[in-house]
């Protein structure tokens, strides 16, 4: 069976602004999630970087070192820069603790200040990156990193402890650690997650950058019926704006309210025309997490209802065509063959197109009774669409991916 794997390119401007909106709240796009357990936590704003165990095992060679001496040279004059440490430890690589190590470019440092250093063989020499500062706070964590072989648990149980560190480098890397992990990971780690310090950051004064949506979705894990309250509250504080993470907040609200929840979020956004657009994708985000992640906490043709909605309400119903094909919601295939091409809209069309490939991918046998007319009439669409209008078919069909 194929899936959508796109919503097409949306050449205006507010359809471009709906799917960069998508993208900032960070679940991975609806249709582009295949299998829930080989993604990474759904709320991480961007690609993810590599966390430092990675960047200290991926390398030739790793070390930690002290600065010596630096000379920053002169362009002008032929001088080039230099630095020179003192390795104290080998993380990786054939070289000696307390050997010098010189290297062409310039670190600026004092004696005694400490580095963590990595580099790559490249024509047998070791072309080094850029030495990363280390504090006593910082050191003590490169020390204590989990190794590469390290558990899932072992390595979020030592990021947690970081998490929010007044070191930057140390708080980067934990929540990097975090970002990188299964949601089944932190789930796993439920009673053990620093509930307290989760309240304090989601809700006190310190601004977050790309945290609230993961924090957001942690206190959801862990929770209880205060937490409910106070992230619906945070979720309600509209101001029409972009609001970075707001997403999670919704997401660890629907974990802790269920259905109840849903029905608050209908009411204040997803049944209101004059719903700002970047709130709205933003439950949808929410509702997509919870049907990926949500274990039944909210019934899925709940979930559908919700966006069996936004077809008549928002002004981007593809965004939501996407959605139900994935859900694998046929109720509503007579009602888009309908619409299809009434009025003409190429990016409707085109996800109306995108979901009749795949109901008509469906084997009938597997679905009520009441669908198979729908499914079969779908089938025939698609049939008749790759005979008579064979370019619209072959871009739809673009932007599938198999299963």
């Amino acid at each position: 069976m194929l899936k959508l794997h796109s919503q097409g390119r949306l050449t205006s401007v507010l359809r471009s602004l709906a799917v960069l909106l998508l993208l900032v709240f960070c679940i991975t796009a609806c249709v582009q999630i295949s299998s829930p357990a080989l993604t990474a936590c759904p709320f991480c704003l961007g690609s993810q970087q590599l966390t430092l165990r990675e960047r200290m095992d991926s390398p030739d060679a790793s070390l930690i070192v002290e600065w010596k001496t630096g000379d920053p040279g002169n362009l002008d004059q032929g001088i080039p820069a230099t630095t020179e440490f003192t390795i104290l430890e080998v993380i990786k690589g054939d070289l000696k603790q307390n050997d010098s190590l010189t290297i062409d470019r310039y670190q600026e440092g004092q004696a005694g200040d400490q580095f963590l250093i990595s580099g790559s063989l490249l024509d047998d020499v070791i072309k080094w990156d850029r030495a990363i500062p280390l504090s006593q706070i910082g050191l003590s964590y490169v020390k204590t990193l989990p190794s590469a072989e390290a558990s899932a648990d072992e390595r979020l149980r030592h990021a947690l402890k970081h998490l929010e560190s007044q070191d930057d480098m140390v708080a980067t890397d934990a929540f990097t650690v975090i970002a990188a992990s299964k949601y089944e990971e932190l789930s796993a780690l439920r009673e053990e997650l620093p509930r307290k310090e989760m309240r304090r950051w989601v809700f006190g004064n310190k601004p977050l950058k790309g945290q609230l949506g993961v924090y957001g979705m942690l206190l959801g894990i862990c929770g209880d019926a205060s937490d409910r309250q106070r992230l619906e509250d945070l979720a309600l504080e509209t101001t029409g704006e972009l609001r970075l993470g707001i997403a999670g907040v919704m997401g660890g609200y629907l974990l802790l309210a269920g259905p109840e929840g849903l029905n608050v979020l209908d009411r204040e956004f997803l049944q209101k025309e004059s719903c700002s657009s970047s709130d709205r994708y933003a439950v949808i985000d929410s509702l997509r997490f919870i049907w990926d992640y949500g274990d039944g906490c909210i019934d899925k043709e709940r979930l559908r209802q919700s966006v069996r909605q936004q077809l008549d309400i928002t002004e981007f119903p593809e965004l939501s065509i996407t959605d139900l094909a994935r859900w694998e919601d046929w109720s509503v295939t007579t009602e888009l063959l309908a619409r299809y091409q009434s009025p003409p809209d190429k990016h409707i069309d085109t996800a109306i197109v995108n979901f009749m490939i795949v109901a008509s991918q469906v084997d009938l046998e597997t679905v009520d009774q009441k669908h198979r007319e729908a499914l079969a009439s779908a089938r025939e669409f698609v049939e008749r669409l790759q005979e008579e209008q064979p370019a619209v078919y072959k871009r739809a069909a673009r932007l599938l991916i198999s299963r």
